[in-house]
């Protein structure tokens, strides 16, 4: 029981009643966003907002960071679904990395000059590695469990390093740069881009626009050349998620889900809870069919090569490796087809 203190009384209300007043303000406060953006301009608001009526990292920092530039675009929420809770799992990078990382490509569009992709590069790497350093981790299990907010400090955080990191990117090592332009003129051309050879395949179930190969263009190399998770299990990610995930917009079923969570129970991200679950359960799906068949989810656990030193480029490219790349994209293609059909 909680006591409520008014004009000089005291009355009792029950916890039921508490929580369904605070779930009732801020379903007035989301109202008022939604229609009047002008008295909530502060991102930290805007974030609170959507992760409150979506109930997961990756979807709400998209809508955040469109709402921060004055674009309506559902698609590309959708699109981030999938990538909450890691990007097909909890053991890869969480959704708070992953999202600005698509939406930085979405906004800039697909770099044709090396100069362009270098810089974006650049941007992605630095976001990384400032994210990592912030939150003590870039997987999403290690963030969860570090302690009660690991999740609400890498959300709420994200905004300031990720505009730093836009804006003032760090620089790279001369033997880097070097062995990225090597393999970036090599991708251009064999026309090869692990993520975009998984979208090509998908053209006939999902709409293939430039927004959306901008958006994944990031993921090239393992996240931007870092040799993390695959780029062809992110594309079929997204493209998961583009065909199957909802737009979660209650306040009460996210808050429905999150007790759901903290009493650990199973049924918690059935799809019937919250709309993204649906994709989020299908990419996990995904992760784990990947990890059999290939061994790893990483480019260096799969290719066993670190795309920053010259030697590793060189014997990636002289060996044929990009073919056995190729086949993958097939592969993950076709899976996620059966997935969705």
């Amino acid at each position: 029981m909680l006591e409520d203190e008014r004009h000089g009384k005291k009355s009792v209300i029950t916890r039921r009643a508490f929580v369904f007043k605070s779930a009732i303000a801020v379903a007035a406060l989301g109202a008022a966003g939604i229609s009047g953006y002008s008295i909530l301009n502060d991102e930290k608001t805007r974030l609170f907002l959507n992760y409150h009526r979506m109930g997961h990292c990756a979807p709400s920092v998209m809508e955040t960071l469109l709402e921060m530039n004055h674009i309506r675009d559902h698609v590309m929420v959708k699109t981030a679904g999938a990538l909450a809770g890691g990007i097909a799992g909890p053991s890869m990078e969480c959704g708070a990395l992953t999202a600005p990382v698509m939406f930085l490509g979405y906004q800039k569009g697909i770099p044709e000059d090396i100069n362009d992709k270098l810089m974006m590069i650049k941007q992605v790497q630095s976001y990384y590695n400032q994210f990592y350093h912030y939150n003590g981790s870039a997987v999403c299990t290690n963030i969860r469990d570090r302690h009660d907010n690991g999740c609400w400090k890498a959300i709420s955080g994200f905004y300031d390093i990720f505009m730093d990191c836009s804006q003032h990117p760090g620089k790279l090592s001369s033997e880097a740069e070097d062995s990225y332009f090597l393999l970036l003129n090599s991708f251009k051309g064999n026309d090869f881009h692990c993520s975009h050879n998984v979208l090509k395949k998908m053209r006939s179930h999902i709409d293939i626009n430039r927004d959306l190969h901008g958006a994944s263009w990031p993921f090239i190399g393992g996240i931007a050349m870092l040799n993390h998770t695959c780029g062809a299990l992110a594309g079929g990610v997204m493209a998961l998620s583009f065909s199957l995930a909802g737009i979660e917009t209650s306040f009460f079923k996210v808050a429905r889900m999150n007790k759901m969570l903290k009493s650990n129970d199973e049924n918690a991200l059935s799809s019937n809870i919250n709309e993204f679950n649906n994709a989020i359960n299908k990419g996990r799906e995904l992760g784990q069919w990947f990890h059999r068949e290939f061994g790893s989810t990483t480019c260096l656990g799969i290719c066993g090569y670190n795309f920053s030193q010259i030697k590793d480029t060189v014997k990636y490219l002289s060996e044929n490796c990009m073919g056995k790349c190729l086949l993958i994209t097939e592969q993950v293609a076709a899976k996620v087809e059966s997935m969705i059909l």
